[in-house]
């Protein structure tokens, strides 16, 4: 880890790591996250001007500070030359030091896709990335509300990369888009599985992946339900949709493992990313 590590100039949250604050673009105080309205993130950037940078969401419970640490996650994406933000969910509960995504637009709740847009916008700003390719992404319930950021305001991002995470039942009868999306999924992730599963006493209800690949594809103008295209990178087995609209993009990458990012996601994500010419805007309005 220590070559890495030194590869790193911290923005945010730097005394977290050990590491000195980026002088040009520090947060207030060597240890503080960056505060916005509504809440806070925190970013890291590579040694070599950014040429991009994605937005990486905890999970169920997590915590930006430990999720800007995940280092089978970060490193891989800072030492490919992209900066990372990772914003922080509100409790789950007054007085929880964990976090949660209002993925289900609950109006009681922060508005979290107006929250993550301003953090795009503050970490564009500090780190003078307005323009730079962007891709949203995140685990778990930070998937799901990836989903729910790509399928309400698809203009947020370049494209979207959601991990172990789907949207929740009912599913919206419409996604706007056309989007760019590959999604990527455990085959035995007893916790999200694939067609989704009842938690919470079965109060709520996960949404089935199959059905939410099937709301993308309407909303990206595909020609076919059926993919028309598979590869093998690495562990992944992945297959996608090419027949759709301009700029749009939709794939699906499945690993055998469980609930997890897995090992090779950070390289697997960003060649898909890059081969996708993320950073050319796709034509809206195509959503029936």
């Amino acid at each position: 880890m220590k070559p890495i590590l030194t590869m790193i100039a911290v923005l945010c949250g730097a005394a977290g790591l050990g590491l000195a604050a980026h002088p040009a673009h520090a947060c207030p105080g060597a240890d503080a996250p960056c505060v916005i309205e509504g809440g806070a993130y925190h970013a890291l950037a590579p040694q070599t001007p950014p040429k991009g940078m994605v937005l990486f969401l905890h999970g169920y419970g997590g915590r930006s500070d430990a999720q800007i640490r995940a280092a089978g996650v970060v490193a891989p994406l800072l030492a490919r030359g992209y900066a990372v933000a990772a914003p922080q969910g509100m409790p789950r509960r007054p007085g929880d030091k964990g976090g949660a995504w209002n993925a289900f637009a609950d109006p009681s709740r922060r508005d979290d896709v107006a929250f993550l847009r301003a953090v795009i916008a503050d970490a564009r700003a500090r780190l003078g990335l307005t323009g730079a390719p962007l891709l949203a992404a995140g685990f778990s319930g930070g998937g799901m509300m990836v989903w729910r950021l790509a399928c309400d305001a698809p203009d947020s991002a370049d494209a979207y990369a959601p991990v172990a995470g789907l949207m929740w039942r009912p599913l919206p009868d419409r996604c706007a888009g056309p989007v760019r999306m590959l999604h990527t999924h455990g085959w035995t992730d007893p916790v999200v599985p694939l067609e989704g599963r009842s938690v919470a006493g079965g109060r709520i209800t996960q949404g089935d992946l199959f059905a939410g690949l099937s709301l993308m594809r309407r909303a990206n103008g595909c020609a076919d339900d059926n993919p028309d295209a598979y590869d093998a990178p690495g562990p992944f087995l992945r297959r996608a949709w090419t027949d759709c609209a301009p700029g749009a993009a939709l794939a699906f990458a499945m690993h055998p493992g469980g609930h997890k990012t897995p090992e090779g996601w950070a390289d697997m994500a960003l060649d898909w990313f890059e081969a996708q010419g993320a950073a050319a805007p796709v034509r809206a309005g195509l959503a029936p």
